[in-house]
């Protein structure tokens, strides 16, 4: 390797031989005359290193923090912990709104105060001492399950059951708007201002849902709640994202879904011991709050860094990374041609907003397919889900089934995805939950030994849905540069939003046919599969920073843009 700091003193021919005589080039000899260019693999490895230490590049950056040393492996460690919480504070609404056994209590009774199973379930009309039907107006609720409920509680039954439809609604919704907005906030304001706002919103939002007064400000506190969940969720996932190298981002980009799976598994566990739907929800939402600690020592991302033009404060965290995993200090410093425009301008992408995902011909095509995926991802996980509620004989294990079966996915999803590339095994995953989810709608129900193979169906299914929830992920997060990032993953889960608003909608289209739902959502997602073959293979290829990077992917200009990023680069030697 060359000193960096041979700038002066010898002419040109004199220092390129010297550079040259340096590599060690087995099988040829050291004296190479200057005018023949540097083309061995080995000699183009020395240039793009001398490089990587003294100029201001992602590439370089990469280089200086490592792939995956010590901080980041703390960083994803922690990470882990705010990805759970959007599982734990959204979901927590399937056993705060499960709606027991009830029975109207008579407008003349002033004996019944307990639910009595010899009297029957589910009634919402009294009979008075005149033997006339008359509308409820009171009812006792079984406690056997859990002693309070929100629907036990706020009486959302009989007349009132469309309530809970329609607070399912609105979280959703919720879920909507935080996918869209915060993944716009995260690329306008950092990553890290997304995650301080977004944890404010999830744990102020679920504190509040603990103590509504009424049903109506329970379904505001959780709106606020799901706004908070989703975007603290993207957001987590693009740090994890962007601070790991290209060899390990597979891992670390399915492995963040695990923490999902967890929270859904966690949900069960508090819900199990704790039975007052105040209590456990208190339970659930302050800890959030400690997760506001993390902004002491969480870095900004350098990649927005850069693609923002701040480049004291993206050097100051590289500095500061490298030291902490003990790697060696880079020389941008003592840039051997200066920090000059040109060399800002290498680092700074052109400031780009939301609309170039649909004003670009190549972005808005993938922006399309992509939020097509995400959509079918969403109704066939919705329409599985339907099938799924019957796994169990009780409220707690037929969701942590469903809920376990997210693992042996995301597991599946490590070990193939750099095998067999994400877009191969997306089109897989969506036409496995696809195919399953049709058949288990149109088998009919009897005889006994059809429940068996429907609750495979459904597991495969899940297992399908949960793979590719998890490949989409990745996938938005590879085909679009930097600067965007985010946000092409906020503008795709908003898509997605709407895929599960539709849900129920498709859902009641069983009233006609009960196959019509489960075929309706089993094709979406075989075409979704299918168009995802359309898409360009990103596997072992770094994230794009530029437009012009993110549209070379799987094209022929991708290996111009690489020839021309070398070309730069012994440019920049021989100036030297």
């Amino acid at each position: 390797m060359y000193s960096s700091k041979m700038v002066s003193g010898p002419s040109t021919e004199e220092t390129i031989h010297r550079k040259m005589s340096l590599i060690n080039i087995p099988g040829k000899s050291l004296d190479i005359s200057p005018e023949f260019s540097l083309a061995d693999e080995d000699e183009q490895q020395s240039l793009t290193s001398a490089t990587s230490k003294t100029k201001l590049t992602p590439q370089s950056v990469q280089d200086a923090i490592g792939e995956f040393g010590l901080f980041q492996k703390l960083l994803y460690f922690f990470l882990w912990f705010p990805a759970a919480a959007m599982a734990v504070g959204v979901y927590a609404s399937v056993y705060m709104e499960y709606t027991p056994n009830y029975q109207c209590v008579p407008d003349d009774s002033s004996i019944q105060t307990k639910y009595n199973p010899a009297e029957g379930n589910m009634t919402c009309w009294s009979k008075g001492e005149s033997s006339v039907n008359s509308h409820c107006s009171s009812w006792v609720f079984d406690k056997s399950v859990f002693t309070s409920t929100v629907i036990s509680e706020f009486e959302i039954v009989c007349a009132s059951s469309y309530l809970k439809t329609f607070a399912t609604t609105i979280y959703m919704s919720g879920m909507l708007f935080g996918s869209f907005f915060f993944g716009w906030f995260g690329d306008k304001f950092g990553r890290k201002a997304a995650f301080a706002i977004t944890t404010l919103s999830l744990a102020t939002g679920s504190v509040f849902t603990a103590i509504s007064p009424n049903f109506p400000s329970y379904v505001v506190a959780r709106f606020l709640t799901s706004c908070g969940g989703m975007g603290l969720f993207i957001t987590t996932f693009v740090i994890a994202l962007e601070f790991v190298g290209t060899k390990y981002r597979t891992l670390c980009g399915i492995a963040i879904e695990i923490p999902f799976a967890l929270g859904e598994l966690y949900i069960v566990f508090l819900a199990y011991f704790i039975r007052d739907w105040r209590t456990y929800q208190l339970v659930i939402g302050i800890p959030f709050f400690l997760f506001l600690l993390y902004l002491v020592k969480i870095p900004e991302s350098i990649r927005w860094l850069l693609s923002k033009g701040r480049v004291a404060e993206a050097k100051k965290t590289v500095f500061e990374i490298a030291q902490f995993n003990g790697g060696e200090k880079p020389l941008w410093t003592e840039d051997i041609c200066g920090e000059d425009e040109d060399s800002i301008e290498d680092v700074t992408p052109k400031n780009l907003g939301i609309c170039s995902l649909l004003s670009h011909p190549t972005l808005r095509i993938r922006t399309l397919i992509m939020a097509l995926n995400w959509v079918v991802a969403t109704l066939g996980y919705y329409g599985l889900s339907l099938n799924s509620a019957r796994l169990g004989n009780d409220a707690f294990s037929s969701f942590a089934l469903t809920a376990a079966m997210e693992i042996p996915s995301y597991i599946f999803c490590m070990l193939s995805l750099d095998r067999f590339g994400r877009k191969s095994i997306l089109a897989f995953s969506q036409i496995l939950a696809g195919t399953t989810c049709i058949l288990a709608g149109i088998l009919p129900e009897e005889p006994q030994e059809m429940f068996y193979i429907k609750t495979g169906l459904a597991l495969m299914g899940k297992f399908g849905a949960s793979a590719a929830f998890a490949i989409v992920f990745v996938f938005t997060a590879e085909l679009f540069p930097t600067p965007v990032r985010n946000s092409a993953i906020g503008l795709c889960s908003t898509f997605a939003r709407f895929g599960g608003i539709l849900s129920p909608v498709v859902a009641g289209l069983a009233v006609y046919a009960p196959s019509i739902p489960f075929i309706i959502m089993g094709s979406s997602c075989c075409i979704g599969g299918l168009t995802a073959l359309l898409l360009p293979e990103t596997a072992g290829k770094p994230l794009p920073d530029t437009i012009e990077e993110a549209c070379s992917i799987g094209s022929n200009s991708e290996e111009t843009l690489v020839s021309k990023q070398k070309e730069s680069e012994e440019n920049l030697l021989q100036k030297c």
